[in-house]
């Protein structure tokens, strides 16, 4: 009697046990969608043989159908692309092993599991590959590299299936792109070695970036071009501590002017200030390094439109008061910055102790106006709960609790100790004080501010010595 093909299962690969053991529990998982081999049931001599699939006929094992389980950011064909196998080819356990092997060698999956058994009909192999993706992918940038961004991404879309914007930051992935990369440079008769590696200029933003093999140069000099609003040497002052004596790339180099050199436009209305072209140079003389050179372009000045405060509609005008931010005034966003602060202290005073805020601007380039959204977020009110005082004798202390001005359950004015502390000096409440000092206790369960103050008496003044023979 003819006997099913039996189901058979490629052992997962994984780059973790976890990975792979997972893998392989979810290919196990899957089985049922295949006839499996079963035990022969005990049958009378009598009764007719059960009817069984039609076994693959002598050299007609080729894979019938394909398929992919798991992917998400990759689509099946591209993964099947990668994968090397065609409906119609022969297949057998090897072929499909090293299908798995080139799947995770093109670094983007954690674990590639495979499994196979006869088609439907009988003729040839139905075979499904189970992936698990890599869940970090990142965005690419290129450095020094002697061709167009544009062209390099075009080239890297064209042989890789897998090529979706952002890619994973594998070591795997990396160097294959940067094979990738170098052959594309041969092509255009450019020998250049490449590598790359997943850095960032902020914590948040991490990208994989590509540039020639070797050391980056370093910043030696910076030189500004078309500046007037601000002389040219107070822009290099205040580039010069972030900038020289540090790896250059254009990107990072970016990042440095938005964060020391655009604050100082903004704080002369020029909102729309930007840096058209950064260029550079091997430094003169002696100095190794590069000298960059940054254009700028200074744009118009700006004034303030109209402000308006958001978050929080009971507090909204007495927060507008705080900012004092005027309609027709400069757009100087170093004043915006200190006018969130006098709103997040005005907050704190009626015991929003964690509340923050941020400006969000609307430019309108024909009237060369700024509108305002003052966006707040105040966070929970936190009430006064109980004081202890430490340091002075039960007399002392019975005056403190007397002159404090917060009874409990009262909203917790966030400087308060602080405050009190400065009013019982300039009031002369103690004859001999010495140091002082607030420490405040936020409990988060009931929301209640505890307040510990601490006094010290003020040092002996130093004996003088008596007349000589005393």
């Amino acid at each position: 009697m003819s006997r099913p093909l039996p189901l058979r299962i490629g052992a997962p690969a994984a780059r973790s046990s976890a990975a792979a053991g997972l893998a392989l529990a979810c290919a196990l998982a899957a089985l049922p969608a295949f006839p499996q081999a079963k035990p022969k049931p005990q049958r009378p001599a009598a009764a007719p043989p059960a009817q069984q699939p039609a076994a693959p006929k002598p050299g007609a094992f080729t894979i019938r159908s394909l398929k992919v389980e798991g992917n998400e950011n990759y689509s099946e064909e591209s993964v099947l692309a990668v994968s090397g196998l065609k409906i119609g080819q022969p297949g057998d356990r090897k072929t499909f092993e090293a299908a798995q092997e080139r799947l995770l060698a093109s670094g983007a999956f954690e674990s590639v599991a495979f499994r196979y058994g006869p088609a439907e009909g009988g003729e040839g192999y139905a075979v499904v590959f189970e992936v698990a993706e890599i869940q970090q992918i990142y965005p690419m940038r290129f450095e020094y590299i002697k061709a167009p961004d544009e062209e390099m991404i075009a080239w890297l879309k064209e042989h890789d299936p897998l090529y979706a914007g952002k890619v994973p930051g594998t070591k795997e992935w990396i160097a294959r792109y940067a094979v990738l990369l170098e052959k594309y440079l041969k092509g255009k008769g450019i020998d250049q070695e490449i590598t790359g590696e997943l850095t960032s200029d902020r914590p948040e933003e991490l990208y994989i970036m590509f540039r020639p093999a070797g050391a980056l140069p370093v910043v030696a000099e910076v030189v500004f071009t078309g500046s007037d609003a601000i002389p040219d040497g107070m822009l290099r002052e205040a580039v010069r501590g972030v900038a020289v004596g540090s790896r250059y790339t254009e990107t990072r180099f970016r990042q440095l002017l938005e964060t020391s050199i655009r604050p100082l436009y903004e704080a002369r209305g020029r909102v729309g200030v930007s840096f058209p072209s950064i260029t550079t140079e091997p430094a003169r003389g002696d100095v190794k390094g590069l000298k960059v050179t940054v254009k700028v372009n200074e744009g118009e000045t700006y004034k303030l439109g109209e402000v308006r405060v958001e978050g929080t509609a009971s507090m909204n005008q007495q927060l507008l008061e705080a900012a004092a931010l005027k309609i027709g005034d400069l757009a100087n966003f170093q004043e915006v910055e200190a006018a969130l602060g006098r709103m997040n202290a005005r907050m704190r005073r009626d015991g929003y102790m964690k509340a923050t805020s941020r400006a969000e601007r609307r430019v309108d380039e024909e009237k060369k106006v700024v509108d305002l959204a003052l966006v707040v977020d105040p966070g929970p009110q936190y009430k006064f709960g109980k004081l202890e005082v430490k340091g002075l004798d039960i007399n002392g202390e019975h005056e403190i609790r007397r002159i404090w001005g917060l009874a409990e359950g009262d909203p917790f004015p966030g400087e308060y100790g602080d405050y009190f502390l400065q009013q019982v000096r300039e009031q002369g409440v103690f004859d001999n004080l010495g140091e002082t000092r607030a420490e405040t206790k936020l409990n988060e369960k009931d929301l209640t501010a505890d307040v510990i103050l601490f006094f010290k008496p003020a040092p002996a003044p130093p004996k003088r010595p008596g007349p000589p023979g005393g």
